[in-house]
């Protein structure tokens, strides 16, 4: 099988989306690029916005993710409005000849504000090193619904490396959840995955999941919450995300945009 190699360049990119509380008649949204015009990013998309809100697609702008890539995403969601973030494509870390790459995600959740966020698989490559995080604050009656999606190599090939770690806060500071996770070419062994190398991943917070569904994998958390998981061989054999909650409407509103 062809690999891909690259050599590490630190290289970084700052995205950020906004979506303003509900006032006037349509929420605003303000999407923003900061970082040497080089440098791979995702690129925000305004595909939709009406009177409570919108739609954003995360468009990958140069290719990612080699050694030395910093790619992070800033979202905000004001007070009851809503936000639903699109991937039309997954991410591949390459390998990267001992060189590692970061991919950082902070959300911000006001009170009574909704993001959903069905993520595109993330492939690890043999080689590949990579370390990701999510931070999420949730305001009061906040709801959120995200889900990704981990490979652990490319299809016939070994896995890389890749440390997650996961943070939700409520409005008072309080933890939901506090997690991390180190994954590599160990991992595939009775016990750990096995010979499963693709983990999914739905969690929710301020959304009432029926116990009926995902029941294996499922975890109620203690402070409210759900963290659902399952293992597979492929991407394709994950079911799809098991939540129920209107998003944007098809019409068009205006947007903010500069790198």
């Amino acid at each position: 099988m062809p690999t891909t190699s690259t050599s590490e360049v630190a290289t970084g990119a700052l995205t950020r989306v906004r979506v303003g509380a509900v006032s006037s008649g349509r929420v605003r949204v303000e999407t923003e690029m900061e970082g040497p015009a080089t440098a791979p990013a995702l690129r925000p998309m305004l595909l939709a916005s009406d009177a409570t809100s919108a739609r954003v697609s995360l468009v990958p702008d140069g290719a990612m993710l080699l050694a030395g890539d910093r790619v992070a995403v800033e979202v905000e969601v004001g007070e009851g409005a809503c936000l639903t973030l699109v991937e039309p494509a997954g991410t591949v870390a390459y390998d990267m000849d001992g060189g590692q790459a970061c991919w950082s995600v902070a959300i911000t959740l006001a009170a009574g504000a909704t993001l959903l966020w069905a993520g595109e698989p993330f492939v690890v490559s043999a080689g590949a090193d990579v370390i990701r995080s999510t931070a999420v604050t949730l305001g009061a009656g906040a709801r959120l619904a995200l889900r990704e999606t981990l490979v652990l190599g490319r299809h016939g090939e070994r896995p890389g490396r890749t440390s997650t770690s996961w943070s939700a806060l409520d409005h008072e500071g309080r933890p939901l959840l506090v997690e991390s996770l180190d994954l590599d070419e160990a991992s595939l062994v009775p016990g750990i995955l096995g010979d499963h190398r693709v983990l999914g991943a739905v969690t929710t917070f301020g959304l009432d999941l029926p116990p009926d569904l995902c029941r294996q994998g499922r975890l109620d958390l203690e402070r409210g919450g759900t963290l659902w998981r399952h293992l597979a061989a492929e991407a394709h054999e994950l079911p799809g995300e098991p939540w129920t909650v209107s998003s944007a409407s098809s019409r068009s509103g205006g947007s903010r945009s500069r790198r």
